[in-house]
């Protein structure tokens, strides 16, 4: 059984947990610098010093909610408790503030000016060695915080754009299935219902018993073998994956597609040169077979010439008939399945009326 797939444990905490545990921080935070406010001065601590330690921590509450305006808010509000802080920059709000904008967007300017003002309230002159190491300590502080936020957002866009490109090649990968499905059930039900359909309208107007007894094989043999593969085809399908898959055809197989096409009522005059890879047996079967199909259905002809021919640069497949309605009744969806059978193999294909009369499929295949 496959172990389903879960979200990492921080991400299935709901939003408004995190908001929650937020203002918990924002109080601890709140209290604290109150406290702070009311030990440090010499007198005592006037409202601005408590607005200044309010505005600085409660604002911490919202910040996954709002993260530019906190920052804004947290960075002024701690101009105002310089007087009671050692050293004289915030080191626990504005960090974390300064974080949070870093995880959604890239915030250089706000660590740049969260920099200078932390530089501004820390130094003094003359410069001591005090002031430096706090001045350092403030830096490092707001750059480790800028940089672990920067760190989780390209991780977040990291995983998305993986995210988008699995789900893109998950579609490409079905729509190519469902193509190559789409050509093999044409090139298997248009040639045999197409078959079927000719020698039908033969057998009506056959007046002797052989004959008509011999075309009504011929339809018996073409259902049975087209129901045969179609099953095998859509076994595919099924979710069990139990089904077996019917070989591929080949050039073993065209005979009994020549005989078909023949008891159709139509001529058919087939010479193979050369060897065929097993590879190509299968698209070069489907050329010849949608070649022929078209020409029962759309050209009106009496005969077909086939040609398979190997040469030192690859392998030539020809179908050429002499049909009279190839210009006026153009061919149907199964000469574009064609051509992107014939493309896999990197080859060139040309289908098209020839200039007297007839119709003419061609591919070229690379060996």
């Amino acid at each position: 059984m496959r172990e389903q797939i879960r979200l990492p444990l921080l991400s299935r905490v709901p939003a408004w947990t995190w908001v929650t545990i937020d203002a918990g921080i924002a109080l601890v935070f709140a209290a604290s610098f109150i406290g702070l406010a009311a030990s440090r001065n010499v007198s005592e601590p006037d409202v601005l010093d408590y607005a200044a330690a309010l505005a600085t921590s409660l604002p911490v509450a919202v910040r996954r909610l709002w993260p530019l305006p906190v920052f804004v808010i947290v960075l002024l509000g701690g101009l105002g408790m310089r007087e009671f802080l050692i050293p004289h920059a915030d080191l626990l709000c504005l960090p974390l503030a300064l974080y949070t904008l870093a995880t959604r967007s890239k915030a250089v300017l706000p660590l740049l000016v969260a920099g200078v003002v932390a530089m501004q309230g820390v130094v003094e002159v003359p410069v001591s060695a005090v002031v430096r190491d706090r001045l350092g300590l403030v830096l490092a502080i707001l750059t480790a915080s800028w940089a672990a936020g920067t760190a989780v957002r390209q991780r977040r866009l990291y995983t998305e754009q993986l995210a988008a490109q699995a789900e893109e090649r998950a579609r490409a990968e079905a729509m190519a299935e469902r193509l190559r499905i789409a050509r093999e059930l044409h090139d298997l039900i248009g040639h045999s219902l197409s078959t079927i359909a000719v020698q039908a309208g033969v057998a009506g107007h056959v007046g002797r018993a052989e004959e008509m007894s011999r075309t009504l094989a011929s339809i018996e043999e073409t259902s049975r073998s087209a129901l045969r593969e179609t099953r095998q085809l859509l076994g595919v399908l099924r979710e069990d994956g139990e089904a077996e898959l019917a070989p591929a055809p080949g050039l073993a197989d065209l005979d009994a597609l020549v005989d078909r096409t023949r008891a159709a009522g139509l001529e058919v005059d087939m010479k193979i040169n050369g060897d065929v890879g097993g590879e190509m047996e299968p698209t070069v079967y489907r050329i010849v077979q949608e070649a022929l199909t078209n020409v029962l259905k759309h050209a009106g002809a009496r005969h077909v010439l086939v040609r398979i021919e190997r040469q030192a640069d690859g392998l030539t497949v020809q179908v050429t008939d002499d049909g009279t309605r190839g210009r006026a009744q153009p061919y149907g969806h199964g000469l574009t399945g064609l051509r992107e059978r014939v493309h896999l193999f990197g080859g060139e294909f040309e289908a098209g009326a020839r200039p007297v009369r007839g119709f003419r499929v061609m591919a070229r295949l690379p060996l």
